[in-house]
């Protein structure tokens, strides 16, 4: 037989092979698994809910349940064990149900349980457990997903104004949806280890005539967060607005407080140049902010051994003016979030409103001692002036980096431009200094011993004498 002949008669037998394998396969996966001995296969053996707040429900948690067998498995129920009692609610597969019965999960396919949990008050104050599981039965066998969930009872505000002199206390957290304010002549102290968080659109605003007193300590920092408090929001900017002081208000002071993933950290509005300070900030952070960190327009403010850092916007902005006084402050911007387009820091002596108006105040002093001002740009300062106001600003023993130092010299007072502070993971808000570090032993004591605010020692309370490093940590190396 010729060659050509021979393969045209091999190819239809091919074609014919290739439909028997497809058709046989099709077989399968319409055949059903009967075998006792399937498990099915899930992607968590238990779904875990971080601290939720009684009453207010939480976060969908999902979970996937896979059919790893080449044919198909009836499941005969889906069911939630504690049935109608239990503080969770699933859905399997679109539908809302404590149970479904016969459920079919085709050859090496998958189906999608949604977990939500809400907790009814008790007389708790400390955390408590609450858990359940998901059954599932399977050709004879049961097997069980868990399911747990940590309660917490809380104190909740609701577009709240306070009056007259209020405390604060650590027993419960304290959990606001829409603004927590602080009305005239109102006085709000917020004790140490006391957790306030806040829902999305929500934040804390100060009135003209009113103060804050936040006093925390090293040990129990006065928190303010987001109040969606599971691992994957544990870094997400934006969940909250944020805490502005308007101008008016007086003896501000935020010490140890840990402010983080909001909009803008502080916001501290028109006040007038006076002669103290209207807000001091004492070992505070304010991290991951989706616009500013501290947003300061014609006002004064005081800030030690504090750590501002990564921000979509400016990290710290001084706008239209003012005074500022910053020491052993690590100001540095590695945001990942979005693309950032503008430096860590920006100095100004004027404000521009919608419309085109312009205001001008003077930059009486600006003075920044044994800080840090860094980011991933290559530009991490910018100096925005009219020339007809004053401009006034003093880098002492700083590591900045920025391409103005040569045209501003009497502003840089021994300072390392451009080199790397060598944090130990900025990307992750790790700002610890590495053990190479430039910043390392070459801060000023003068610095210290001058500061309004006691800063030989370092946010976690290590002394810095008696040669300092520069930004809030100093560097213990290990033996």
């Amino acid at each position: 037989m010729p060659a050509k002949r021979f393969i045209h008669f091999l190819m239809p037998a091919a074609v014919l092979a290739v439909f028997f394998i497809f058709m046989a396969s099709g077989c399968k996966k319409d055949e059903l698994n009967t075998d006792s001995s399937f498990q099915l296969s899930f992607s968590h053996d238990t779904v875990l809910f971080d601290t939720v707040f009684t009453s207010i429900g939480t976060v969908t948690q999902k979970l996937l349940v896979h059919n790893t067998s080449n044919k198909k498995v009836i499941v005969k129920a889906v069911k939630l064990a504690g049935g109608n009692d239990s503080p969770f609610r699933i859905n399997i597969d679109g539908v809302s149900a404590f149970q479904v019965n016969d459920l079919e999960i085709g050859a090496k396919d998958s189906i999608y349980i949604f977990v939500k949990v809400t907790i009814n008050p008790n007389e708790q104050n400390a955390p408590f457990v609450k858990t359940d599981s998901i059954l599932f039965e399977t050709n004879g066998n049961v097997q069980n997903v868990k399911l747990v969930a940590w309660g917490q009872n809380a104190i909740f505000y609701n577009n709240c104004v306070l009056k007259g002199n209020i405390v604060l206390g650590p027993d419960k957290p304290h959990v606001i949806f829409g603004l927590l304010t602080a009305d005239s002549l109102c006085t709000i102290t917020i004790e140490a280890g006391t957790k306030l968080y806040f829902h999305n659109k929500s934040g804390l605003l100060i009135r003209n005539g009113a103060s804050i007193n936040v006093n925390g300590t090293l040990e129990n920092p006065v928190t303010f967060r987001g109040d969606r408090l599971g691992t994957d929001y544990s870094t997400v900017a934006g969940q909250w607005l944020g805490i502005e002081i308007e101008g008016g208000s007086h003896n501000n002071q935020f010490i140890y407080a840990d402010i983080q993933n909001g909009q803008i950290g502080l916001l501290v509005d028109s006040s007038g140049i006076t002669s103290q300070p209207l807000v001091t900030l004492y070992n505070c952070i304010i991290h991951n902010m989706v616009n500013y960190g501290i947003l300061a327009i014609h006002t004064n403010i005081l800030a030690a051994n504090c750590q501002i850092t990564n921000c979509g916007g400016y990290t710290v902005a001084i706008q239209n003016g003012g005074k500022c006084d910053f020491r052993q402050c690590t100001i540095s911007n590695f945001w990942t979030t979005s693309s950032r387009h503008f430096p860590t820091l920006l100095l100004s002596n004027y404000l521009m409103y919608e419309g085109g108006q312009v205001v001008t105040t003077p930059l009486e002093n600006a003075f920044f001692g044994n800080c840090i001002i860094n980011g991933s740009g290559d530009e991490e300062f910018e100096p925005d002036s009219l020339a007809a106001e004053g401009f006034h600003y003093t880098f002492d023993h700083c590591l900045v980096q920025t391409t103005l130092q040569a045209s501003h010299q009497s502003s840089f007072i021994e300072c390392i431009i451009n080199q790397d502070a060598k944090f130990i993971d900025p990307w992750k808000g790790d700002f610890q200094l590495d053990t190479l570090s430039a910043a390392k032993d070459i801060g000023s004591l003068t610095v210290i011993t001058t500061s309004p605010l006691p800063i030989t020692l370092d946010m976690k309370g290590i002394s810095r004498i008696p040669l300092p490093d520069l930004g809030v940590y100093e560097r213990v190396e290990s033996k």
